[in-house]
C-alpha cells in the first residue's frame, strides 16, 4: 500500500485513492440502513448538495469540501464506515453525467459494492441508466421492472431523476466545466480506520449534515487522526481505548471553543472579527497559514504538515492546548493583562507582527514573560528609553504615537506605577466605543460647522492663544491672508460674544492653523468619542466636559485619564473649571511628559 494522504478530489476518490490503497473499490455493508437521502420535495440533502456544488462552481471558490468519508480495510475493498449517503449519490451523479456525456464520469464504474442492493447499483446505475432516467414516474419504472419497488430503490431512483433534471434545466451548457470542477475542485477528507476496530461499533465524532468551516474540519483531522500516532506496536491501543480517546478529544476540543469565543476573550485578543469560535486560536497556534485563495486556509495548513510528516495530530493538539493555557493565564494575571492588552491595541505596527511577539512569549519561562511585555510597550512609546522625554510628535502625522502615550496612561492607572494598584484594565471599553485622540479644543472647520456665535469663554481662550498684535501673524495661503487678518481683528476686538457667517467659520480654521500653535501640542489632546464635535455651536470644552459627565452619570466608561483632565483633577493651575486655557494646556502637557517619564522607568525596572 502507497501512502494514503487525507484529501481527495472527487475523481481521485475513485481513482488514485483506490490505487494508493490497492483496492478495487468501496464496499457498503449490509448492516448499514439504506440509501435515504430525499430529492423529491427540491429541498433534501440530493437537492442541497447540488446546490451547493452549484454555487461553489459559480464562485469559482479553489477547493470545497464535502466532509468525511471514513473507511477500513476489509480484504480487497474499504468498508464504508461513515459517508454511504454522499458516496452513493456521488455516484448517482457521475453515472447520469456519463449518460449525459458520453462517459465523462466512467471512472466510478463498478466501484461502489451496496451489499443490500448490488443488482439495482449494477443493472440501472452502472449499465443501463438510460433506460432507468427514460421511465416516466416510479410507478411506470416499478411496472416495467419487478422485484425493485423497495426503500431504498425507491430514493436512489428519485435521486438519478432530480440529478438529471438539475444538470439538463440548471446547469445546462456548463456541463463540462462543471463536471471539471467537480473532478478537481471538489474534496473529501480521507479517514481510513485501523484493522483491529470492529466496524459495527466503532465511535468516530464526526459532523453530519453540517456545512464545515475551517475549525470543523481542524477538529475532524485531530479527532480521526490522532490514532495513527499509536500505531508503534509497543503504543498500540485497543478499541475501547482508541474510542475514549476520541471522545476526550471531542469535549477537550468544546472545552477550547467556549473559551475562545467568550466574548471578554475575544475582544482581550483583539480577534473579534473572526467568525468561527475557535479558528482565531488555532492560528495564533499556527500564524504561517495563507488565507489567500483559500476557504479553509488552516485546515489545508495543519494538512499538510500531517500529510508530510512534520507535526502528529497529538502534537497539534498539545501546541492548541497549550497556546489556550498560555493565554488564560495571561489574562487573567492584572500586570500581564494590562501590558500585553495595551501592545495588542497599540496604534503601531501589523497585527501578524503582534501575533509573533506572542508566539515568542510562549517560547519564554513564565518569570521572563512579565519582563518581556514590559519591553514590547517599551517599545511602542514614542519616547527616548533612556530618558523617558517624548519625542516630537506632529498630531496630522503621529496620531497612532500619541494615542500609544494616552492609552498608556489610561492603563497605568492600574498598573503598579508609584501609588497605582494593581486591577485589570477592561480594554473592551476602548474597543466598543471607538475612542480616538481628539483635540480638547477644536482645530478643524469641520468641527466647527455648527458654529454661529464664539461665546466669552471661547473668545477668551482664542486671545490668549493667538499673536498679541496682528503683525505676528502668519498666512501660508496669500488668498486668505486678508480674510485672516480681518477675522483676528474681529475676535481681538469682539466683547461678550462674536457672530460669525459660514465664510468665517472656514477662514477661522486658517487662523488657527497658523497662528494657534498651543492648540497642536499634546496638552490639547486626550482620548475621546470621535463624533464629540458633532452638533457643538459654542462653549467648547465646558460642553464636552458636560457630555463626558453625563456619561459618567449614567455608568457609560470615559477613559479614567480623560475624565482627571476634563474634571481638572490632575492640573496644578487654578483655573476655573467650566474654562479651557492655555495654562490648562502647558499643566496638562507638564503632567503627561512627568507621568510618561514614570511610566518608562516602571517599565525599565
Amino acid at each position: 500500500m502507497r501512502h494514503i494522504e487525507s484529501i481527495y478530489s472527487l475523481e481521485d476518490i475513485f481513482t488514485r485513492f483506490l490505487e494508493a490503497a490497492d483496492k478495487k473499490g468501496f464496499l457498503i455493508p449490509a448492516y448499514q440502513r439504506g440509501y435515504k437521502w430525499s430529492s423529491r420535495d427540491g429541498k433534501g440533502q440530493v437537492n442541497i448538495l447540488l446546490k451547493d456544488l452549484l454555487k461553489a462552481f459559480e464562485l469559482k471558490k479553489d477547493t470545497y469540501y464535502l466532509q468525511f468519508l471514513t473507511l477500513k480495510n476489509n480484504n480487497d475493498e474499504l468498508e464504508v464506515i461513515d459517508g454511504q449517503q454522499r458516496l452513493t449519490t456521488l455516484t448517482i451523479l457521475y453515472s447520469v453525467i456519463s449518460d449525459l456525456s458520453a462517459g465523462k464520469g466512467d471512472f466510478v464504474l463498478d466501484k461502489l459494492n451496496y451489499q443490500a442492493r448490488q443488482n439495482f447499483i449494477r443493472k440501472f446505475i452502472y449499465e443501463n441508466i438510460a433506460a432507468m432516467l427514460s421511465t416516466s414516474d416510479w410507478k411506470a419504472f416499478c411496472d416495467a421492472n419487478e422485484g425493485f419497488d423497495n426503500q431504498d430503490t425507491f430514493y436512489i431512483y428519485h435521486a438519478a431523476k432530480a440529478i438529471e433534471r438539475f444538470l439538463k434545466n440548471t446547469v445546462k451548457e456548463r456541463l463540462e466545466m462543471f463536471v471539471g470542477y467537480l473532478n478537481r475542485n471538489v474534496m473529501l477528507i480521507i479517514n481510513v480506520l485501523p484493522d483491529d476496530l470492529n466496524s459495527e461499533k466503532v465511535f468516530v465524532n464526526v459532523n453530519k449534515g453540517v456545512k464545515l468551516g475551517d475549525e470543523d474540519l481542524v477538529k475532524g483531522l485531530l479527532i480521526t487522526k490522532l490514532p495513527k500516532d499509536f500505531d508503534d506496536y509497543r503504543l498500540r491501543r485497543t478499541e475501547t481505548e482508541i474510542n475514549e480517546a476520541r471522545a476526550s478529544i471531542g469535549r477537550q476540543w468544546d472545552e477550547l471553543s467556549g473559551w475562545s469565543s467568550r466574548e471578554k476573550i475575544r475582544t482581550f485578543y483583539n480577534r473579534t472579527e473572526s467568525p468561527e469560535r475557535m479558528s482565531w486560536l488555532i492560528a495564533q497556534v499556527f500564524p504561517d497559514t495563507d488565507p489567500e485563495g483559500s476557504e479553509h486556509p488552516v485546515f489545508e495548513y495543519l494538512d499538510r504538515l500531517y500529510t508530510d510528516r512534520k507535526l502528529t495530530a497529538s502534537e497539534m493538539f498539545a501546541k492548541i492546548k497549550e497556546m489556550k493555557m498560555s493565554l488564560n493565564d495571561w489574562y487573567l494575571i492584572p500586570e500581564i493583562h494590562n501590558l500585553l492588552g495595551f501592545f495588542l491595541r497599540n496604534g503601531g505596527g501589523k497585527y501578524y507582527l503582534k501575533i509573533e511577539a506572542v508566539n515568542r512569549l510562549m517560547k519564554l519561562p513564565k518569570s521572563e514573560v512579565l519582563k518581556n511585555v514590559k519591553n514590547f510597550c517599551l517599545g511602542v512609546l514614542p519616547v527616548n528609553q533612556q530618558t523617558g522625554e517624548i519625542k516630537e510628535l506632529n498630531f496630522q502625522d503621529d496620531k497612532s504615537e500619541i494615542f500609544n502615550l494616552f492609552l498608556m496612561m489610561d492603563v497605568a492607572k492600574f498598573l503598579p506605577v508609584g501609588s497605582q494598584k494593581l486591577a485589570l484594565y477592561d480594554f473592551s471599553n476602548i474597543s466598543d466605543r471607538q475612542w480616538s485622540i481628539e483635540h480638547i479644543f477644536p482645530q478643524t472647520s469641520k468641527d466647527f460647522r455648527k458654529l454661529e456665535v464664539l461665546s466669552a469663554e471661547d473668545l477668551d481662550f482664542l486671545k490668549e492663544i493667538l499673536p498679541d498684535s496682528e503683525s505676528g501673524l502668519k498666512s501660508d495661503n496669500a488668498e486668505f491672508d486678508k480674510a485672516v487678518r480681518k477675522l483676528y481683528l474681529k475676535i481681538s476686538d469682539a466683547g461678550a460674544s462674536c457672530r460669525l457667517d459660514s465664510a468665517e467659520v472656514k477662514i477661522l480654521e486658517k487662523l488657527l492653523a497658523g497662528n494657534a500653535s498651543a492648540l497642536h501640542t499634546i496638552g490639547n489632546l486626550a482620548l475621546l468619542p470621535g463624533n464629540i464635535n458633532s452638533g457643538l455651536s459654542n462653549h467648547y470644552f465646558n460642553e464636552k466636559r458636560r457630555r463626558l459627565v453625563k456619561k459618567v452619570g449614567n455608568g457609560e466608561f470615559v477613559p479614567f485619564h480623560t475624565y482627571d483632565v476634563f474634571s481638572k483633577l490632575i492640573l496644578t493651575n487654578n483655573t476655573k473649571l467650566n474654562i479651557w486655557s492655555k495654562d490648562d494646556i502647558d499643566a496638562h502637557e507638564q503632567y503627561i511628559k512627568t507621568r510618561i517619564k514614570d511610566i518608562v522607568n516602571y517599565l525599565k525596572g
